[in-house]
């Protein structure tokens, strides 16, 4: 999730193939995503935000997602983008937005993963434990959980606010000032070697495991409950029924959600593990080819950030159902009161009317 590209010998590798191919995709990637990602974002937390979905508290979740996903573009990929357009970096405007800045786009992006972890979780107590699933997974709970992941996310990235800074050294007499650099040995040592470990797990390794076992789970509740409904009688299971679509619909969505989360975040955290080891003894080629690797996986990591709101459309039922009814109540918000009022004229006239040839008839 840290800049590992390199900029030692700039000038030799701007004539490779990767390395241009690097360049034009951090100039061209970066505006679609986050202007999908800001509409999409955008709409997801007006649907989810809607009276009639808002009560449940996995439109909570992602809810804050999808504020999490606005954040992790606006600081992550937006600053990317401006520094290979410009080669402005908002990291170097002081040795404060440095470190606030690095500190906060780890924090928002792990916090956007153990949402969805929260939401798995939530979804599993629900289809396992029904009875209990009321108050286990109240609203109030599921902000006191939110909260609770992000102050421990806020306390273990908290090492990159002493870790980074302005680098002054002397040689020569001359007096040189690196922006944003390791600031010692020592710690560079953790963070290439130590550091790179602890993200993997708490961004992808750990999240995998519970998103997995979780999908399984409420996966084979899906299952069970399918054949319960198939059992049933037709009149005396309709209910049932349509609570296992329900289910079924969040179910997909949650796992389209969580498989699109492991696919793009994984390349990110092999790259940013094993980079060290590559980057020792590589030639100028080598650093053209990894400029072009840390492009892919950086942009795919965000990718994740920005199409929620596309995956929500395809893979949920109730979420297209509420971006239908929308669009729709804005359709009819549209109405001018004077076809209404026409409307209803008409109504009453026929109304009249019918009962006049009544009377007649009797």
């Amino acid at each position: 999730m840290t800049d590992n590209s390199t900029t030692v010998k700039y000038d030799d590798i701007s004539n490779y193939p990767e390395q241009k191919a690097g360049i034009m995709l951090w100039s061209v990637i970066p505006p679609i995503l986050i202007s999908f990602g800001t509409v999409g974002n955008i709409l997801s937390i007006i649907v989810l935000t809607r009276r009639s979905i808002r009560s449940s508290t996995t439109a909570l979740y992602l809810t804050v997602l999808a504020f999490s996903d606005l954040v992790v573009l606006y600081t992550g990929l937006l600053r990317q983008w401006l520094n290979f357009l410009w080669q402005e970096d908002v990291r170097n405007i002081s040795e404060l937005s440095c470190k606030i800045h690095l500190w906060f786009v780890y924090i928002s992006l792990d916090f956007s993963a153990w949402i969805l972890i929260a939401v798995t979780l939530e979804r599993v107590i629900s289809s396992w434990f029904p009875h209990s699933a009321k108050s286990l997974c109240s609203r109030k709970r599921a902000a006191s959980l939110m909260i609770a992941i992000f102050i421990f996310l806020l306390i273990l990235n908290g090492h990159l606010l002493f870790g980074f800074g302005d680098v002054v050294s002397t040689e020569e007499g001359q007096t040189t000032v690196k922006k944003c650099k390791v600031k010692n040995n020592a710690y560079k040592d953790f963070f290439s070697y130590v550091w790179p470990w602890i993200d993997l797990c708490i961004f992808c390794l750990i999240p995998f495991v519970i998103l997995f076992t979780g999908n399984v789970c409420i996966l084979i509740k899906v299952i069970q409950s399918a054949k319960r409904t198939r059992q049933v009688a037709p009149m005396g299971g309709m209910q049932h029924h349509r609570t296992s679509n329900k289910q079924s619909s969040l179910t997909a969505m949650l796992f389209t959600l969580n498989v699109v989360f492991l696919l793009c975040t994984s390349p990110i955290s092999v790259y940013n593990i094993g980079y060290s080891q590559w980057e020792q003894g590589a030639a100028t080629h080598d650093y053209a080819v990894l400029n072009l690797w840390w492009a892919i996986c950086s942009l795919l990591m965000y990718v994740n950030n920005s199409l929620n709101f596309l995956l929500y459309c395809l893979s949920g039922s109730r979420f297209r159902q509420e971006v239908k009814n929308l669009f729709c109540w804005k359709r009819q918000a549209n109405i001018s009161p004077l076809k209404t009022c026409r409307s209803q004229i008409s109504h009453i006239y026929a109304k009249e009317e019918c009962h006049v040839q009544n009377v007649t008839k009797q």
